[in-house]
């Protein structure tokens, strides 16, 4: 310990590491953040997993920042290029209209005609909507119900007030590190 350490041990100092006594919790300005060492709820029993370690942030934003975090991680989790982004962003404010008059949304009609989708002027031509909606259908995002409805993946269009982004991380086996 160094003579400028003003650190003092605690005067009941604990007998056994404190954070392997389950999950831990500490605010930081606007987020709270929890650290476990045995996430159950994430362990794979199948495969022999005994156990992660977990940071798990929750930070509280403005409807703004929430709707740019859920956006950005769909992005991010299904690999969406440019105009699946877009199509993504627009299918998400018809279904927030969409929730607001009806309540129980499962579906949306996308229609997009005269340069407009759903009556709505939009900065997307036909060819781009359609390349992003395409790349929707592709990777599980929307579902086609009829022409021009779509059923929404329940996980990405919801009407709770949080969103959990989870990306894990996994060591490589040794054969295919360096590949």
């Amino acid at each position: 310990m160094s003579a400028d350490n003003q650190l003092r041990p605690p005067a009941s100092p604990p007998t056994g590491n404190p954070f392997t006594s389950g999950a831990k919790e500490v605010q930081i300005q606007q987020k709270t953040v929890k650290t476990r060492t045995t996430p159950r709820e994430l362990m794979d029993s199948n495969a022999g997993e005994v156990g992660a370690g977990v940071i798990h942030v929750i930070e509280g934003v403005d409807e703004e920042h929430f709707v740019e975090a859920l956006t950005d991680g769909v992005r991010a989790a299904f690999d969406l290029g440019d105009t699946g982004y877009e199509v993504f962003k627009v299918a998400l404010v018809e279904y927030q209209q969409a929730k607001i008059s009806d309540g129980n949304c499962d579906s949306l009609t996308l229609f997009y005609s005269d340069d407009k989708l759903n009556g709505k002027k939009t900065e997307m031509n036909e060819t781009q909507f359609q390349f992003g909606l395409k790349e929707l259908l592709s990777k599980g995002v929307l579902s086609q119900k009829a022409p021009d409805q779509y059923w929404l993946n329940q996980a990405l269009f919801f009407n709770g007030s949080g969103v959990i982004l989870i990306k894990e991380y996994r060591l490589l086996p040794a054969n295919l590190r360096n590949v």
